[in-house]
């Protein structure tokens, strides 16, 4: 804040100029005063907004996992299934002839372990790619705290700043003040 020169007039400084001075301090001071609340407002919105957001996300990971899951337990009712096929295809096999049976049980040994095999693959990739996307969604909203924390502190800082420059405002206004005070009571 500049420095105020008051002009000197009978007993003391021209009390007008001095009003004025005092409203216009009090005047910028609420000004700051109305920024810095108007700026707190809007980083509360945007911290509940980002809160609402990761909320979002996080429903979303949990309805992902949830659909793979099912995903899993389809391809294992298939694969139950198709074991079933094969024992029952063993059971008329054994009542045809011995060498039927062993081509019968090494082809449903070799169609059991591929079914396995596809249905762990398959297990393994739907597991993978939800653990992807779920680290995804962490990664992205773990960012975005950052963000919002960097920007807080930033807002703390500039809060503290206008306490700093409020706190100065104040103490050159008591200073001048009791110079004044100090001009009047020694006319």
């Amino acid at each position: 804040m500049a420095e105020a020169y008051f002009k000197k007039v009978f007993k003391g400084y021209d009390t007008k100029q001095v009003d004025d001075f005092i409203v216009g301090l009090s005047d910028a001071y609420s000004a700051k005063e109305r920024g810095f609340t108007e700026q707190a407002h809007v980083a509360r919105n945007e911290i509940e907004r980002l809160n609402g957001e990761i909320a979002s996300l996080r429903a979303e990971a949990e309805s992902a996992a949830k659909e793979h899951a099912a995903e899993l337990s389809e391809k294992q009712k298939e694969y139950d299934a198709l074991c079933a096929e094969v024992g029952e295809k063993m059971v008329v096999a054994d009542k045809r002839a011995a060498d039927i049976v062993h081509n019968a049980e090494r082809e449903a040994e070799l169609i059991k372990r591929q079914a396995q095999t596809e249905a762990e693959n398959e297990a393994r990739m739907i597991k993978q790619n939800a653990a992807r996307e779920a680290e995804q969604l962490i990664s992205e909203t773990e960012r975005r705290c950052e963000e919002l924390t960097k920007a807080a502190e930033e807002f703390r800082r500039k809060q503290e700043e206008i306490h700093r420059s409020v706190y100065e405002t104040e103490r050159q206004f008591g200073d001048a003040l009791n110079k004044l005070r100090d001009g009047i009571g020694n006319n």
